[in-house]
């Protein structure tokens, strides 16, 4: 057995891994105070003056833009759900950042070792590890949770993220029983993991939410109502939810039997429910929430002149139109392209989002890498090449439009075309974002589109249904692998329902995320995102999320480096109340 311990860095080393965390973005629900934890050495002062020391009063005050659908790890959809889990559960391992550099850190696990093959891992749990509850956690528990996720009966979301585990493609498709998943409890402190294939990116894998133990007794306790109240809720983290009062806050507090509570400072987290941008902007510059978000350029100067700290930061969210290829309009690819190709990702980034994100070239966002190299830059602008190919040979988008009409016989005058773009939210931003899209069809395409606007729940409900023709939505990357993002559109998955299924892609992107060489793995990511963008163009990419960040002066302990898990375990306060 070769042992790989703690730093990423060293198990990259060791078999030539990668280092390699969802949730959606504001358009799509997301709570804007998007905040990454440090690990304990990265408790930075943020540029404001020190005091005596940490305040005696340890709590927090932050907003989402809407409550979670549900806290039950096999059956959560959206971000909301996700970063209360964060807070509250805890997986084998944790990725935290060490300055810049992004790590694998221990969590309940202490150690772990792999095979020479890196198919076979073995966690040793910590010694003493406890629920909310005094409980005590176990391997089993463990494996009970992915065993649950992999059941086909439990319809979960995201059971995507365990393609790799040993036989679960077959659990999936139900040929095999889901105690077949490559998962064992060899004792109660002890958990195996067997992969079907060496995966770089596994280490990482396993700060997502999915991969966290769940408690039978508890789920069986409250069936259905698991994970709907606070008091129908158990974790293992080093907070524990006190309340929900549901549209309103919810409110968490410390977990003092979680195993590393002696270096959590915060006592409490309120989390107020909040969906409209200019009641955050007010409660955060009167001081009753402690950090916010902002998506002009006139907050930032006025929070900046106001004293308030800015951290501004790239993060791994990608903004998105996407399709529904069994819409007979959209099974259309030159529909799909002409929607596409129309939109100039820099006057929408200007115009919808004060310039302040980055235009997407492509599905996999610019901060990603493969091994030492930047992806994107590699793959280049996916999405500028077709424009730029499109005008070389003197056609339109509009042009691509009408020829799609014509080839499913609907005549040449795209004002008779019945399209609606639905969202999933009804805050300013995605309605803006919406009004734009529909003057610049109608500009660039002669197609009048209608808008539907709704919140997550429904919205993500009609997208897994199939109810819908073109939708927009963001998504956030887990861990810094490609692999990570372009896997929801695995044929099969569960992620985004948009009736694609491509044989080739498929095959080209489990090749890619088996393979050590770094070279050869990155060649397969750019075939697949080509397939996926300029053969097939099932999602329209419009935006990587750079998160204009505010804090009060007095907030401590966050940093921000993107795959970095999303929790508030090393905030604290210093001086909250000083002049």
């Amino acid at each position: 057995m070769k042992k790989k311990r703690f730093l990423a860095l060293l198990m990259a080393a060791a078999m030539c891994l990668s280092l390699a965390a969802c949730s959606k973005d504001d358009e799509s629900n997301t709570p804007k105070d998007d905040n990454n934890p440090p690990s304990d050495s990265q408790n930075k002062d943020n540029n404001v003056e020190p005091t005596s020391g940490p305040d005696a009063d340890q709590y927090f005050n932050t907003y989402m833009g809407a409550e979670p659908s549900t806290l039950d790890i096999s059956r959560r959809m959206d971000a909301y759900s996700s970063y209360i889990m964060m807070n509250t559960m805890e997986g084998l391992v944790r990725s935290a950042a060490d300055g810049e550099e992004l790590v694998v850190t221990p969590g309940e696990a202490e150690s772990w070792e792999s095979n020479e093959e890196g198919t076979v891992w073995t966690f040793h749990l910590r010694d003493g590890l406890k629920w909310q509850d005094g409980e005590p956690v176990t391997a089993e528990q463990y494996v009970y949770s992915l065993q649950r996720s992999a059941d086909p009966d439990t319809a979960c979301p995201n059971s995507f993220f365990l393609e790799s585990l040993l036989n679960y493609p077959e659990i999936a498709a139900g040929t095999k029983p889901v105690t077949d998943l490559g998962v064992k409890a060899v004792d109660d402190k002890t958990l195996e993991i067997t992969l079907n294939a060496p995966k770089p990116s596994f280490l990482q894998m396993l700060g997502s939410t999915l991969y966290y133990p769940q408690r039978k007794d508890v789920i069986e306790k409250y069936g259905e109502q698991f994970g709907s109240e606070a008091e129908a809720y158990i974790g293992n983290g080093p907070f524990k939810v006190e309340s929900w009062a549901h549209n309103s806050s919810i409110v968490l507090v410390k977990n003092d039997n979680y195993w590393n509570a002696d270096e959590i400072k915060l006592q409490k987290i309120d989390f107020a429910i909040m969906t409209d941008e200019s009641t955050v902007n007010n409660a955060f510059e009167s001081g009753q929430i402690d950090a916010c978000t902002v998506s002009t350029k006139d907050f930032v100067d006025r929070f900046q002149s106001a004293g308030k700290v800015y951290d501004p930061y790239m993060n791994n969210n990608m903004a998105f139109n996407f399709f529904n290829l069994k819409d007979p309009l959209f099974a259309n690819v030159n529909i799909r392209k002409a929607f596409t190709l129309a939109v100039d990702r820099a006057a929408f980034n200007d115009i919808c989002y004060d310039g302040m994100r980055a235009p997407a070239g492509g599905f996999v966002v610019d901060s990603m890498t493969v091994g030492e190299t930047n992806y994107r830059e590699a793959a280049g602008d996916m999405i500028k090449e077709m424009q730029d190919e499109l005008k070389a040979n003197n056609q339109t988008p509009k042009d691509l439009l009408l020829q799609g009409m014509k080839e499913l016989n609907l005549g040449d005058d795209p004002s008779t075309l019945d399209v609606t773009f639905s969202f999933g939210s009804t805050a300013t931003l995605t309605r803006n974002i919406g009004e734009y899209l529909q003057q610049l069809y109608k500009t660039e395409l002669g197609v009048d589109i209608e808008l539907s606007f709704n919140d997550w729940g429904i919205f993500n409900s009609n997208v897994q249904s199939g109810n819908y023709q073109a939708g927009f939505m963001a998504w956030g990357a887990y861990y810094n692998d490609p692999y990570d993002t372009l896997s929801l559109f695995l044929t099969g998955s569960t992620a985004i329902n948009t009736g694609w299924a491509n044989s080739k892609f498929d095959e080209t992107i489990k090749a890619a995320g088996s393979q050590l060489d770094e070279k050869d793995r990155l060649q397969g990511y750019i075939d697949a995102e080509t397939i996926l963008i300029k053969e097939d163009c099932v999602v329209s990419p419009m935006a990587t999320n750079q998160v204009q960040q505010f804090y009060q002066p007095y907030m401590r302990g966050y940093n921000h480096v993107p795959y970095t898990d999303t929790s508030y375990m090393f905030y604290y306060t210093e001086g909250r109340g000083a002049n």
